[in-house]
């Protein structure tokens, strides 16, 4: 059975650098598929997650168990994301295959393939337009499969308003998807 989340914190600050080595293993995927978006290729986003495991593990003693230690590193990832494309004066490089819906059908016919890819590229414009708290609570939830509990801890806010987020920012990418078909 594999230790959780807070046995693998409370090893660490104990002084057991593999627990440590095993939260990063657990969710190096995760900050890396935060932060790309702020990036300007894959290199730069990979230091940015190596310098936010760092700072994770720097403020280890300041995680109080409240929420979940995913949401925490992922709220860590956002800010340190965001901090890094203001200091860098760069706009946000999107990778759209990022944007992928996780449900998009496997289609067999060279026509079908093509109508998909074009489907996706309208959802990624669309997520793209949205405003930025709207697209980001969208994302966790949906392409990082979040929970409602975990995407308000990232965003720094309760359930209610974290759900009221997501509806708004999910009927702005529905209208904007109706106006690009």
């Amino acid at each position: 059975m594999e230790p959780t989340d807070e046995q693998l914190v409370a090893a660490t600050l104990a002084g057991d650098l593999t627990a440590f080595d095993a939260l990063m293993e657990r969710y190096e995927r995760l900050v890396f598929s935060l932060v790309v978006s702020f990036a300007t290729d894959s290199d730069e986003a990979l230091d940015l997650t190596q310098e936010i495991f760092l700072k994770a593990y720097r403020r280890l003693a300041t995680f109080d168990g409240r929420g979940s230690f995913k949401g925490w590193l992922a709220r860590i990832a956002i800010h340190e994301g965001i901090n890094s494309a203001k200091s860098a004066g760069r706009r946000r490089a999107r990778h759209e295959a990022w944007h992928v819906v996780r449900e998009a059908p496997r289609p067999a016919a060279q026509d079908d393939r093509l109508l998909a890819r074009e489907r996706e590229r309208q959802v990624a414009a669309a997520l793209r337009a949205l405003a930025p708290r709207h697209r980001l609570a969208i994302e966790l939830r949906y392409l990082k499969e979040m929970s409602i509990r975990e995407v308000a801890s990232v965003l720094e806010c309760s359930e209610g308003v974290a759900r009221n987020i997501l509806f708004r920012g999910l009927r702005k990418l529905r209208q904007q998807l109706a106006e690009a078909s």
